[in-house]
């Protein structure tokens, strides 16, 4: 009886804990689709009001819901790769590492965006800014992917200009973060931007080499 007990009890909690996931995953959904119906309208300068009326805590989610977008993104882009290798003869274990690989990118990006805010901007330390910023970042990629995905490489007119547009987009995003969010020089901004482009790849395609080896 105690044991039926115990386990209606902690099926009650699993439950309980469950749902707790799942309000709070749907309100970090709801906040991030707050933030990009809000950067749609205004990507460049949109981004500090949108921070200001998301707050500290929605900012944080809506920052980590992009990082995962980002992340099922460069997944799924990478599975057709693989599912083409494992053809061939490819171990299974190309898909665990492709999951190590999807989150990369976004941690490298979190890391510069950090050691900008705390070695060269003045603005106090904030985890949840370096957050947003680096899911807002990493957004214009994430659809480049998801279009890759869809399209495929063989159409040579559409791709290009979608391309073209998501880099260029990650570009002005990451240098309006710069400069309205960490509060930097025009200058600092300009040179930084590509800075954080350049190392962000150059971690991701070593540790990417790394990994297939």
């Amino acid at each position: 009886m105690e044991n039926e007990n115990q386990t209606n009890e902690n099926i009650s909690k699993g439950k309980e804990m469950g749902q707790k996931a799942y309000n709070e995953a749907k309100e970090a959904t709801g906040q991030a689709f707050k933030a990009l119906k809000s950067l749609v309208s205004d990507p460049i300068g949109g981004q500090y009001e949108t921070l200001k009326d998301l707050g500290k805590s929605n900012a944080l989610r809506a920052g980590i819901v992009f990082a995962v977008i980002f992340a099922i993104a460069s997944y799924l882009l990478g599975h057709s790769f693989i599912a083409t290798a494992l053809a061939f003869g490819g171990g299974s274990g190309l898909y665990f590492k492709l999951i190590i690989f999807s989150v990369i990118p976004p941690i490298a990006v979190f890391a510069l965006f950090y050691l900008v805010m705390k070695f060269i901007s003045k603005e106090k330390e904030d985890m949840s800014t370096v957050i947003y910023t680096t899911g807002v970042s990493v957004i214009p990629l994430a659809l480049l992917f998801f279009c890759i995905k869809i399209i495929g490489l063989s159409d040579s007119l559409i791709l290009p200009a979608i391309g073209i547009f998501c880099i260029s987009t990650t570009f002005l995003l990451i240098n309006s973060s710069l400069q309205d969010i960490y509060k930097l020089s025009t200058r600092k901004s300009v040179l930084i931007t590509p800075a954080i482009v350049f190392v962000a790849g150059y971690v991701s395609g070593l540790i990417f080499q790394v990994l297939m080896q």
